[in-house]
């Protein structure tokens, strides 16, 4: 009892401080009054030792009488509100008919908390201060998990509004079941046209956003850390590239999304190219004098690797014809490299380019450019456009990779000499890890690869040859390495 007594007056002392940051209102404007005051602190007292003590059974029914009452008396038992019924509902040992109570209260907490929104985040903290779109999306998940009857369709309205609410602040758990119940929804209706067109724009918007934060995660500085051959640890003998936790920490959470988005999809089947063009051959005709309609078709066709159909072509000719834009130059150019004819496609790639007004899609092409000129044998032009590439989007990792393999084809002289552009060659590897985090697994196998071509320490031993010292090849210099 003492201790209840103890609890109830430092609850006392915290609700009328945070009250003071409430428009004026006072401790019993939170929490009631008089015996409804004193109630409220006993059950709070209760279910937070309960609580603590992770006897969710038992702080259950105190929490619920807290809410019920006083739903504006502190933030926390709106977080602690969702951990408890959400390990009730995971309890196997609960009845059916308790969980359906304890999801029934969940659902209405959220409701509780979206309704005093404004009142709880005016004596919030930067922590807990919420918007509605994170408690819809919250909302969502836990109607989706827990609801005793399965209902996709209502979730799926509800984790509409919350993202849509979110924007491109969407947390990366809600954007994966969001996009696993919007496939749950196709699944059940695959023969409807409608639902497997939600599915595919749910899909791409997803993607977009896990790409988006991923790209940021490109602008914090990584460190790369010299090799110590010396060191009694082999992990420390090669350079390696330390990401910033802030990069880490996005890297973490939305590329295991992106790629179960991805895993998800590929199995779903939507989005064949012969799918495609059945659902959108007849919006083609419909849409040839409605630009925008056309490159939303031409956006959805170059993503799902459907940018080599005649329907493609089709809708970049339409396109093209309604206004010079990229993506109708794109489609153009795409439909000649299909036909073997580079010079013509060249031409309107560098169209794209020039039409194109956001850096990174100019960036992309000039990208795409390097990559054909490379595959043609033109070392010199691909590293030319990866150079432009990089202008464009200075985190394009990629680029310094395929610059890497230009490098190494460009080797020349004897084992020494050629030695030196392995070297040059690792440089840029590790310069695609420090830009772009994502590529590491490409870059760490071509570097291994590399390693074959740095002259080997029994030889330079002889020759008074270090590693480390520094050399210049193709107008760079860079550090020896050995073998």
């Amino acid at each position: 009892m003492k201790k209840q007594i103890l609890l109830g007056l430092m609850l006392t002392a915290s609700l009328a401080g945070s009250a003071q940051d409430y428009s004026g209102t006072t401790f019993n404007d939170r929490i009631g009054h008089g015996k409804d005051s004193v109630e409220v602190i006993n059950n709070f007292s209760l279910y937070r030792e309960a609580f603590k003590e992770k006897n969710y059974m038992e702080a259950y029914d105190y929490w619920k009488a807290v809410l019920e009452k006083a739903p504006l008396s502190q933030i926390r038992i709106y977080q602690d509100g969702a951990i408890l019924c959400e390990n009730i509902l995971m309890d196997k040992d609960v009845d059916a008919a308790k969980k359906e109570e304890v999801f029934n209260t969940l659902m209405n907490m959220h409701d509780t908390r979206i309704k005093n929104l404004d009142a709880l985040n005016s004596f919030a903290t930067k922590v807990t201060h919420t918007t509605r779109g994170n408690i819809l999306g919250r909302k969502a998940y836990d109607y989706y998990c827990f609801a005793p009857k399965k209902d996709n369709e209502e979730a799926y309205k509800i984790f509409q509004s919350g993202i849509e609410d979110l924007g491109e602040n969407v947390d990366a758990y809600i954007l994966y079941y969001f996009i696993e119940c919007s496939y749950n929804r196709f699944n059940a209706n695959k023969d409807n046209v409608e639902y497997r067109e939600a599915f595919i724009n749910d899909y791409m918007n997803c993607n977009d956003v896990c790409e988006r934060l991923l790209d940021e995660a490109k602008s914090y500085p990584a460190e790369v850390i010299p090799a110590n051959p010396e060191s009694e640890d082999s992990t420390e003998w090669e350079e390696r590239v330390v990401l910033a936790p802030e990069a880490q920490k996005i890297i973490q959470n939305y590329q295991p999304t992106l790629d179960k988005c991805n895993d998800l999809f590929v199995k779903s089947g939507a989005a064949d190219c012969e799918t495609l063009t059945k659902i959108y051959s007849t919006k083609v005709e419909e849409a040839k004098k409605d630009l925008a309609t056309l490159n939303g078709i031409l956006k959805i066709l170059q993503n799902f690797s459907c940018d080599k159909s005649d329907l493609y072509y089709k809708a970049a000719d339409y396109a093209y014809e309604l206004n010079k834009t990229p993506n109708a130059a794109l489609g153009k150019a795409s439909k000649l490299l299909k036909a073997g004819d580079t010079s013509g496609a060249m031409k309107y790639l560098e169209e794209a380019i020039s039409l194109e007004t956001d850096p990174a899609k100019k960036g992309k092409t000039a990208f795409v450019i390097a990559q054909v000129l490379y595959s043609r044998g033109n070392i010199g032009g691909c590293r030319q456009y990866c150079n432009t590439a990089l202008r464009y989007n200075p985190s394009n990792g990629k680029a310094y990779l395929l610059i890497a393999n230009c490098i190494v084809r460009s080797a020349s002289g004897d084992h020494l000499q050629k030695s030196y552009y392995y070297c040059l060659a690792t440089d840029k590897c590790l310069k695609a890890m420090s830009v772009d985090p994502s590529c590491a697994g490409q870059a760490n196998r071509q570097m291994a690869s590399y390693r074959n071509g740095f002259y080997p320490k029994s030889e330079a031993f002889f020759q008074g040859i270090k590693a480390g010292q520094t050399v210049t090849v193709m107008g760079e210099s860079t550090k020896l390495r050995l073998r």
